[in-house]
């Protein structure tokens, strides 16, 4: 359980790696039982309230594209999401 943690506290790189292995496919934030659902890169026990939070987070930083009003999401990751991932993965810059 995450517990009263707040959106700083979950990190964006494993949410931008998730939505770039789904290659073709949009993220959804909802179904648990879908295998393309963001709850996943999240860790364990994260309410769906902080997940939009930190969807919502990554959307204004232009990292992801998509919608977090409470939809399904469809959440796909940006070329700029891309670029700060490479850079992420290749040391020169630790968080998302």
């Amino acid at each position: 359980m995450i517990g009263n943690k707040q959106c700083k506290d979950i990190p964006g790189v494993p949410v931008l790696l998730f939505l770039a292995a789904l290659r073709e496919r949009n993220g959804t934030w909802f179904n648990l039982d879908c295998d393309n659902t963001v709850v996943k890169a999240m860790p364990p026990g994260t309410p769906r309230k902080l997940v939009l939070s930190k969807m919502n987070m990554l959307l204004r930083r232009g990292l992801i594209d998509g919608c977090t009003c409470g939809c399904r999401g469809d959440f796909e990751l940006t070329s700029a999401g891309a670029a700060h991932l490479a850079q992420a993965l290749s040391g020169k810059d630790g968080a998302a």
